[in-house]
């Protein structure tokens, strides 16, 4: 397979394009069978309009759902999630000249083919999220920084600055790269003149540039991203250690990167020495991966982390791990690694199928997919009342049966509101709609609550419509109640 250059090529392209056919067919196949999830439709809204911010994130997840949208002539299921497959694609590419520039063709054939077959790459194929368009950008500015400390080319330079804005409007997290590239640069002989280098200094400067717009629109919105993720996200709120949390975000990354990798990482991770005399290059990776990781395991520890807060660090831990076990002639761990997370995956995406063969109910415990059922029901159920009440306004308690709701109904509801008594600003919907504005007006309120009592002292009069129940499995329904809520009279009254 290794007799040319070229030849690995063609065979990886060839493979990359055969595995993204697959998986755009696998998003067909899943609209028919699941809905969008909570923050796909909610970002899908943000989409609605063009902007340099949104309340949580920064845009390049809606700029790209824009793009896929316009691309595909409409906002299906499909079409909002399209470019998710495309962009991987194209981060995998990235993955294989990056591992290239470091090692060989061997390496980088083979840390490409591990990428793109990652258990969270599979999953985050058919998902339309921030980590999309955030682990292109990252990929891309290692890659050209990589080149840049050897060549110290204005264009490798200008390349590594824009991949860096680019990530900065995909994700904040951007910044650690910031962090990992001048810990390496410290500790390495060979590139540690670059602390001295103004292109350095000027591909940060074009990076910062880049990212301005959306720096700007927090200035003009209460800096708002940046309290989101510091309260809601962190959300640290003293020193509590929480052994139990870490341990369930460390046991969470095998799932992540997968059994054999995360385990090998685990390995490899503690021998510094080692790896830095076996290759100068494993070192660069080791400080592209430990800065995120201690970071991420410090917040697990006193408070919480989200699995997938790792994701950047496994463009390098991917080379590391790869890297190590091709130039060690690990040929059985290799092939099992890769052989894993590929059954993992198709196991994952045919997991409705395969359990059918097998003859096992489905149930709410059993049934990875159960966040994105029912929602296209609800959606339609309540359309048909609000076609009844076409005066009258949907109303939501909750951010992510807001986000479905607007998404299913039809016509979609783009001004509904949110019911926030207590005026807080926790998400997009509590930022853009203000209901005291609204006093007089009549609303269709959905929610999960039966007892509203609280919500009636604020209107005229209050009319229950339908109990709303969806079943989803024989150990599990969907329940919500709609009510007619008639003259707003204000929060206060």
């Amino acid at each position: 397979m290794f007799k040319s250059h070229t030849t690995s090529f063609k065979t990886l392209l060839a493979l990359l394009f055969i595995l993204t056919v697959y998986r755009i067919f696998m998003l067909t196949q899943a609209a028919s069978q699941i809905d969008l999830y909570a923050d796909e439709a909610y970002y899908w809204g943000w989409a609605q309009h063009f902007d340099f911010g949104y309340y949580s994130k920064p845009p390049m997840v809606a700029w790209l759902i824009m793009i896929g949208t316009k691309i595909c002539g409409g906002d299906s299921f499909v079409c909002i999630k399209i470019m998710s497959p495309i962009v991987y694609f194209f981060t995998t590419l990235n993955i294989y000249f990056l591992a290239k520039e470091l090692f060989d063709e061997k390496v980088a054939f083979y840390s490409a083919l591990a990428f793109v077959t990652l258990p969270a790459v599979w999953l985050s194929s058919l998902i339309i999220s921030t980590d999309v368009p955030f682990l292109f950008f990252w990929s891309l500015a290692m890659l050209f920084f990589v080149r840049a400390i050897k060549s110290d080319d204005w264009r490798d330079w200008i390349v590594t600055g824009i991949a860096g804005g680019g990530g900065l409007l995909s994700k904040y997290t951007m910044i650690i790269f910031v962090v990992s590239a001048f810990a390496y640069l410290l500790v390495s002989p060979t590139y540690r003149r670059h602390l001295k280098n103004p292109k350095l200094y000027i591909a940060m400067m074009l990076a910062a540039v880049i990212y301005l717009p959306n720096l700007y629109w927090n200035y003009t919105h209460e800096f708002v991203s940046f309290k989101h993720v510091s309260q809601d996200n962190a959300h640290i709120t003293g020193i509590h250690f929480h052994i139990g949390r870490m341990a369930e975000f460390l046991g969470s990354q095998f799932a992540v990167f997968g059994p054999i990798l995360f385990g090998w990482l685990l390995v490899l991770l503690p021998r510094y020495r080692t790896l830095k005399n076996e290759h100068e290059n494993f070192l660069l990776l080791w400080w592209f991966v430990v800065p995120m990781f201690a970071l991420i395991l410090l917040i697990s520890l006193l408070s919480r982390a989200f699995a997938n807060w790792s994701a950047p660090m496994y463009v390098a831990a991917t080379l590391l791990v790869i890297g190590w076990l091709v130039l060690k002639r690990k040929k059985g761990w290799l092939a099992a690694a890769i052989g894993v997370n590929i059954a993992i995956g198709i196991l994952f995406y045919h997991y409705h199928a395969i359990a059918d063969i097998a003859g096992i109910e489905l149930t709410r415990k059993t049934d990875p997919y159960k966040r994105v059922k029912g929602w296209h029901q609800l959606g339609q159920e309540v359309s048909k009342i609000l076609k009844r009440y076409p005066n009258a306004r949907l109303m939501s308690d909750d951010r992510k049966e807001m986000a479905e709701l607007i998404y299913y109904i039809d016509p979609h509801p783009f001004n509904a509101v949110k019911w926030n008594p207590h005026r807080t600003l926790h998400d997009q919907y509590e930022m853009d709609t203000n209901l005291e504005s609204a006093k007089g007006e009549d609303f269709i309120y959905v929610t999960s609550r039966r007892n509203i009592d609280d919500i009636a002292r604020a209107f005229k009069s209050v009319k229950p419509i339908k109990k709303i129940v969806i079943k989803l499995y024989k150990d599990y329904k969907m329940v919500y109640y709609v009510y007619y809520l008639k003259h707003f009279k204000g929060y206060d009254k």
